[in-house]
C-alpha cells in the first residue's frame, strides 16, 4: 500500500512539473516572438526602399505672447505700408514745447500721423494715434540700405527692445515677412490686429504689458 501511495504521489508531482514546465515554455515562446516582431518592426520601416517614400518632417512655429520688460517700438501696417508711430519722438516734441507753468500740450502733428496725451495721474499717460491719409513706407523703402529699419536696428538690442504691430487685415502678409526678417536678427515681434476704426492707443503704466506683449 505504501509502495502504491508513494508510486501515486511521484506520479502526480511529475505530471505538476511537466504542467508547469510547458506553460512556461510556452510564455517564453510567446514572449520571444513578441520580442522578434518588436525588433524586425523598425528595421522594417527603415529600409531604403521606404526611406524614399518618407516625407521631410515640417515644423510648425508657434508664437507665444509672453511678459516682458523690454522697451517696444511701435508701427501701423495699412494698405502695405509701415509707419512707425515714433513715441520717442512724441517725448521729444512735448519737451520742447514745456515752458514755464504752461500746461503741456495735448495735441501733436508729426510726419505721417497725429497725436492726442491724455494725462491719467502721476506720469501715467495715453497716446493716441491717428494716421494721415497715406502715410508711411513701402516695404521696399522701409528695409532699403539706410532706411528706417537699418537706422532702428543699429539703434537697438534685441535684449533691451522688440517690436509691436498693430496690423489691418490687408497687410498680413507684410507683416509675416516683416515678423520673418525681424525674427532672423534674433528680435522678438507683438502684433494686434486692428482696422481702420480701431483706436490706436499705448498706455504708460503697470497695465500695459498686458496689451503689448511680444512673442
Amino acid at each position: 500500500m505504501r509502495r502504491s501511495s508513494s508510486g501515486l504521489t511521484t506520479l502526480n508531482l511529475d505530471s505538476l512539473v511537466d504542467i508547469v514546465s510547458n506553460s512556461v515554455g510556452i510564455l517564453i515562446l510567446l514572449t520571444a516572438f513578441v520580442a522578434l516582431l518588436t525588433l524586425t518592426a523598425p528595421l522594417q520601416d527603415t529600409t531604403p526602399e521606404t526611406r524614399k517614400l518618407e516625407k521631410p518632417t515640417e515644423k510648425i512655429v508657434i508664437p507665444w505672447s509672453h511678459y516682458s520688460q523690454k522697451s517696444g517700438l511701435f508701427f501701423l501696417l495699412r494698405a502695405n505700408q509701415v509707419l512707425h508711430l515714433d513715441r520717442a519722438e512724441v517725448y521729444l516734441k512735448l519737451q520742447e514745447q514745456l515752458s514755464g507753468d504752461v500746461a503741456p500740450p495735448t495735441e501733436l502733428s508729426l510726419e505721417g500721423y497725429d497725436v492726442t496725451l491724455t494725462p491719467i495721474s502721476g506720469h501715467a499717460h495715453c497716446l493716441d494715434f491717428q494716421p494721415q491719409p497715406n502715410a508711411g513706407l513701402w516695404w521696399h523703402e522701409f528695409q532699403r540700405s539706410g532706411g528706417v529699419l537699418e537706422r532702428l536696428l543699429d539703434q537697438h538690442r534685441p535684449e533691451e527692445t522688440y517690436f509691436f504691430f498693430w496690423v489691418d487685415p490687408d497687410s498680413f502678409e507684410l507683416f509675416r515677412d516683416l515678423r520673418q526678417s525681424l525674427w532672423d536678427v534674433n528680435f522678438e515681434v507683438g502684433w494686434k490686429p486692428v482696422r481702420r476704426d480701431s483706436p490706436l492707443r499705448y498706455c504708460s503704466g503697470f497695465g500695459q504689458f498686458r496689451s503689448f506683449q511680444p512673442q
